[in-house]
């Protein structure tokens, strides 16, 4: 077989003898060589296991009762607030137990089921059952009933007999739904969505273990139920809320989980037990393994239940006995080792909670919930017969129920947080975030293989970095140089044929790089869970990758002697990566080129993504301190070229350059305008205009109010020139006929004027004349719409300044105005005491009054809840274009008030507006 060394010199033999220099050399060559394997086989896999396993905490050392439970005391409260309730989830935690109370259907000759929904966090509704036995005195036991990955959720007909059985023992059983199955199997509870929230800075584990908690609330609030026979038990994804809820709420007296988990250092080596994000939330094995969690049951009855030949996960053979093992000494201390129980299922032995894993159960609430003298029985009652259809067990939920992915929207709205603080401040949380460690010892770079060819030498490397990674490099030399590029890819060094070539043809020094979990680097088995259980143990794939790149660029600089070390990135992960360590080691890197990347990390929520797809995307509380744009100004923002940036990048990271207050008018006027100007670094010219008229009841409002700004800087950001302008204001008056009296039609003039201005000096700002459009609200939608069909009007064109110039636009959008003054004097009881004057004027004023065929396209919005102008007005103007056949469109935006700018909280308006204008200003 031949050496890796020996292959790279055949190739490179090849190319010498086509006579083609490796610069210059086709591409499918570069791809052979990128791809050339440089680690052994499964050496990534082997790395994180050997990362993760000494970083699970193992049991402590207690000898007595009291040294454990001060011990155990910190650890649950430790798990709980700084696991569970961080952020956000602090405030769930502490909101008001909301539960509505439905019907009630037959069950069996013994019980009934009422059908509920409680409320875990504001705005999201669980499902439920409770089974009540007719025949109930005193107070019973009660058992809330958890199930697993089962699409089938509480009708899972497996949970219906364990509920059944327990209801005809004379107990209320609880049936509740999991988050993600049954009613509640929508796109947004997947499950690796909840690690949106962790993006946000609040715990996606929260609304779990809120859902369990409510779920006991719901229980112990029945007036029959017994606080001190409370039981949890369930399968799978069910075993593990299970041991969850029963080892941190000590109101649980009696746990049995079925085939639900197993110690992180299990999971290490036999990955088919990697779990979910709830079951590997970050930084829970900061404090505490399954092992505690399991030990921390003593002394309260509990029964570990696996499955022999489980093809799932959890098998008995190997699960079992480390958890017995944590957990039977600590049992042992309050000298109830017989508490302590375990079965292991046979047959069928696979992943299940059929009759011998139930019947286990039910020995078990016999053993320690019957009354004395009265053992419960432990064979299952048949029931079949009683089972019910998921349709007869549904619960109406209200509309818009929250899940992981609307709560995270709401969430990262007014994220990042605004700190004022150091750059030195801000690079020591950015640290503490991504949990970003600087090597401890210098990198070690050992030569894989070498072949060279006329003057272009390839090396290939393994990076050994801290002791802990292996990176594999590809080194692209054309003799000495004091500057080198290494190249980051999402899809691996193995794609970047095209960037090697070009930098190669420049001369440049190339080193195509493969970080943790990317290309040569991804683990092999079950990758991203890998991802999670890093987050787990408390570090982050983020900033691993990170600490990587920084100490390449140090070796680069420090052993190679390198000057200049470029750094360029494909693909948003890359590219986040990079970015976040420049930011924290901004002098490693002469520069960075990022394609691809993220103009925001609020892309991640709004495009729904789950972190199984991207797990470094989701380190925990990034975007509560920063964004993209934040870690661009650490790294530099003169270093930092974005190839072919988004339109998001362009919006996000774009400096609007603001000049005010122009004069535009002409001598012995006040007025002024403000002019944005697109930033070049995102968009050439020339550029499309759009005039902004403010609002103000023709008598009051500025170009620079809150509105104005935030269109006038979200248009320049897509490559507008903005124009925001002050005009003629009447001294104010009740009737508005009074106040467009005394304007009339001179406000209207000063708009056009502006039209003017800007094809005058189209050439000093770059502006293309052919296409300028106009927005304006209330007032200011009234005067774009008559502007648009108006233009080049003798009768109301103004006679100059830059009388030469045309006054038409070409596309508009009017915001909540009035279009049909005759009408909204009628809708106000004013039109019966207007003199024939003021009829004539509101006439003229009106838009409806003026269209014609060539009047330009409309984009009209509108607010339901105006009680300023109505939105009669806008739909009386669409109804005209659409008589008119011009082309227009009317967006009704549901619960806006009369004033809003282009991001209401009732919806994003910049996608509509800005696209109205693209289609329309951009040829």
């Amino acid at each position: 077989m031949l050496t890796q060394s020996v292959r790279a010199t055949l190739l490179l033999s090849c190319l010498l003898l086509t006579g083609a220099p490796l610069s210059q050399a086709a591409e499918p060559d570069l791809k052979s060589l990128l791809s050339q394997p440089v680690l052994e086989k499964d050496l990534p896999w082997k790395e994180v296991q050997a990362f993760i396993a000494p970083r699970v905490p193992g049991m402590p050392e207690i000898s007595n009762v009291e040294e454990w439970e001060k011990y155990i005391s910190q650890v649950r409260s430790n798990v709980l607030n700084k696991v569970v309730y961080r952020g956000e989830a602090a405030k769930w935690r502490d909101s008001k137990l909301k539960v509505d109370w439905l019907e009630t259907i037959a069950g069996g000759p013994e019980y009934k089921i009422q059908k509920l929904r409680f409320e875990a966090l504001p705005g999201l509704w669980v499902p439920a059952l409770l089974y009540i036995p007719n025949q109930l005195t005193g107070k019973v036991p009660v058992v809330m009933n958890v199930n697993g990955h089962d699409r089938n959720g509480k009708a899972a007909d497996y949970k219906q007999v364990r509920c059944i059985n327990q209801a005809k023992r004379g107990m209320l059983a609880l049936n509740i739904e999991w988050l993600g199955m049954g009613q509640l199997n929508v796109s947004g509870f997947t499950h690796y969505k909840m690690n949106q929230l962790d993006l946000c800075g609040t715990s996606g584990l929260a609304p779990f273990y809120l859902s369990m908690k409510r779920g006991l609330d719901v229980l112990l609030s029945h007036p029959h139920a017994d606080p001190k026979r409370v039981a949890v038990a369930g399968l799978s994804g069910g075993g593990w809320q299970t041991i969850f809820i029963s080892s941190l709420d000590e109101r649980v007296t009696l746990s049995n989980p079925v085939a639900g988990y197993s110690s992180y250092l299990t999971r290490v080596y036999h990955t088919k037990d990697l779990g979910d994000s709830e079951q590997t939330p970050n930084d829970l094995a900061v404090y505490a393994d399954y092992t505690h969690l399991t030990a921390m049951r003593a002394p309260r009855p509990t029964l570990l239940t696996n499955n022999s030949k489980d093809n799932c996960c959890f098998e008995s053979g190997y699960a079992q006995p480390p958890l017995l093992k944590a957990a039977f000494p600590i049992f042992k201390l309050y000298d109830k080792e017989t508490n302590l129980q375990k079965h292991v299922n046979d047959d069928p032995g696979d992943h299940n909670f059929l009759q011998d894993n139930r019947e286990a159960l039910y020995r078990m609430l016999s053993a320690h919930f019957s009354e004395p003298g009265k053992p419960l029985p432990v064979k299952e009652i048949e029931c079949k017969a009683e089972l019910k259809t998921a349709e007869e067990l549904n619960v109406e939920l209200p509309e818009n129920n929250a899940d992981f992915h609307t709560l995270a929207l709401k969430l990262c709205q007014n994220l990042p947080r605004r700190t004022k603080s150091t750059p030195e401040k801000q690079r020591a949380a950015l640290k503490q975030v991504v949990h970003f460690k600087s090597a401890d010892t210098p990198l070690e770079a050992l030569h894989s293989s070498q072949a060279t060819t006329g003057k272009t030498t390839v090396t290939f490397w393994k990076l050994k970095i801290d002791q802990n990674w292996t990176v594999p490099a590809v080194e692209f030399s054309n003799g000495d140089s004091e500057s080198t590029t290494f190249l980051v890819a999402d899809a691996g060094r193995k794609s970047l044929a095209e960037q090697v070539q070009k930098l190669l043809a420049q001369g440049e020094t190339v080193l195509a790089v493969d970080p943790f979990y990317f290309g040569e680097s991804k683990i092999s088995q079950r990758d991203f869970l890998y991802g999670l259980l890093v987050a787990a143990v408390g570090e982050r794939p983020l900033g691993i990758q990170a600490s990587q790149l920084t100490s390449i660029a140090h070796w680069l600089r420090d052993q190679k002697k390198q000057t200049s070390v470029k750094i360029q990135s494909v693909g948003p992960r890359s590219s986040l990566f990079t970015l976040v360590s420049a930011a924290i080691n901004p002098e490693a890197f002469s520069s960075l080129q990022l394609q691809g990347s993220l103009g925001s990390l609020k892309e991640i929520i709004e495009q729904d993504q789950s972190v199984n797809q991207a797990p470094e995307l989701f380190c925990f509380g990034l975007l509560k301190q920063f964004d993209i744009k934040n870690l661009v100004a650490l790294a530099g923002k003169e270093k930092v070229t974005f190839i072919d940036p988004s339109e998001r990048v362009k919006q996000e990271l774009s400096q609007v350059q603001v000049k005010k207050d122009l004069d535009y008018l002409g001598e012995g006027r006040s007025e002024k305008l403000d002019l944005y100007l697109p930033d070049p670094q995102f968009q050439s010219g020339p550029y499309p205009a759009v005039v902004i008229i403010h609002g103000g009841g023709w008598h009051g409002g500025d170009k620079a109010a809150r509105r104005e700004l935030n269109i006038g800087n979200n248009l320049a950001k897509a490559g507008y020139v903005c124009a925001s302008i002050n005009y003629q204001l009447a001294k104010r008056h009740s009737r508005f006929t009074d106040n467009l009296r005394q304007v009339w039609p001179g406000h209207l003039q000063d708009c056009k004027t502006a039209v003017r201005y800007l094809r005058k000096h189209a050439k000093q700002y770059q502006i293309d004349p052919d296409h300028i459009g106009a927005i304006g609200g209330s007032a200011g939608g009234h005067l774009v719409a008559m502007l648009a069909v108006t233009g080049d009007d003798p009768a109301l064109d103004p006679q100059g300044p830059y009388a030469d110039f045309s006054t038409r636009i070409q596309a508009v959008v009017p915001m909540y105005g009035a279009h049909d003054l005759i009408t909204l004097a009628k809708s106000r009881d004013l039109l019966d005491s207007f003199t024939q004057e003021e009829k004539a004027l509101s006439q003229q004023a009106s838009a409806v009054s003026h269209l014609t065929k060539d009047d330009p396209p409309f984009l009209i919005l509108h607010g339901t809840k105006d009680t300023t102008v109505p939105l009669e007005q806008s739909q009386l103007l669409q109804a005209a274009l659409e008589k008119e056949k011009m082309p227009s469109e009317l967006l009704i935006i549901e619960g806006a008030p009369h004033s809003f700018h282009l991001q209401p909280s009732q919806q994003d308006l910049r996608p509509a507006v800005i696209g109205f204008f693209d289609r329309h200003l951009k040829p």
